[in-house]
């Protein structure tokens, strides 16, 4: 049994410029965590060479607080024949002038997926300035441009870009911690944590992608590890990966995180969930003394320097 992800993100650093109430992974200003170039064209090294992996992306974090890593990284990617994609909050775009610098060296590389990241729900009330500037640029560059919208939609109409839909928070990392619970009443569509039998948001059998920070684990999801690639090496996690026989995962994939739960005589702690995170994000709380080396990193669970 083996794992074949033709996706690799890689969490270049922890830190970012935001600390938003959704983050999965605790991300802020303050974070320390941060890939070295040796490490992630090691890995981007690894992924070509065996075969399944067919794109990378480079997020975070901030990723482009690291930009000459992120640069880096994404030429070696080409130069091994895997695409890459960027995922960006637009800190940078004081205007459209200053974006498209940030975004030319992207195109050169042949960049195949620039993914901008909407704030209208995390900084309510707070005009998209940015991501409007760098739109503007990433559209006048010809760059394959999508914007991410959680939580509500971000209003680009008058700059000719119109809204795909916003994506639910999923209640996991910090958001567990500062959304869910208002969100977790029957008035807000919280149910009860037996409706919770399969996990709605991950292919956990058979991924299609995972993600890789500084930590070198290589993340089903987030805090779910299936092996350390700095460890290990990459062809080895995905080859001896077997996720129905994994602690864990394969109570997820039996029942979801209401299975997870009961198989381990983990009470719910409350009569309500937001959603399915929410219970299997406070259920792998009370769990990771017990698989920790499944259960990982800290970074995913809070627990940061």
């Amino acid at each position: 049994m083996s794992i074949r992800p033709e996706a690799i993100h890689f969490l270049l650093t922890y830190r970012c410029t935001y600390a938003c109430d959704h983050c999965f992974l605790w991300g802020s200003p303050e974070q320390e965590g941060t890939m070295t170039c040796a490490q992630v064209t090691s890995a981007i090294d690894q992924a070509a060479a065996h075969g399944s992996v067919n794109m990378v992306y480079f997020e975070g974090g901030e990723p482009t607080l690291v930009y000459p890593v992120m640069l880096a990284a994404a030429r070696h990617a080409r130069e091994r024949g895997l695409d890459f994609g960027v995922v960006t909050n637009c800190h940078f775009a004081e205007s459209p002038e200053d974006a498209a610098l940030w975004f030319a060296p992207l195109k050169e590389l042949g960049i195949a997926d620039l993914s901008l990241s909407s704030y209208a729900y995390f900084l309510a009330g707070e005009p998209e300035r940015l991501l409007r500037n760098a739109v503007v640029a990433a559209r006048d560059l010809e760059l394959p441009l999508a914007v991410l919208e959680v939580g509500t939609d971000a209003d680009l109409s008058d700059i000719g870009v119109p809204s795909e839909g916003c994506s639910a928070v999923m209640y996991k990392g910090r958001a567990a911690v500062e959304l869910a619970p208002e969100q977790a009443d029957a008035e807000h569509g919280g149910r009860p944590a037996a409706a919770f039998t399969e996990c709605p948001f991950e292919d956990l059998d058979a991924p299609e992608r995972g993600h890789v920070g500084c930590d070198g684990e290589f993340q089903l999801c987030q805090g779910i590890s299936a092996g350390n690639v700095w460890a290990r090496g990459l062809a080895d996690v995905f080859d001896r990966c077997e996720p129905a026989a994994m602690p864990v995962v394969g109570d997820l994939l039996r029942g979801g995180p209401y299975e997870l739960a009961r198989a381990h005589g983990v009470q719910p702690a409350r009569e309500r969930y937001a959603d399915a995170c929410h219970l299997c994000y406070e259920t792998r709380l009370q769990l990771r003394e017990r698989f920790p080396h499944i259960l990982t990193p800290d970074q995913a669970y809070g627990v940061v320097e």
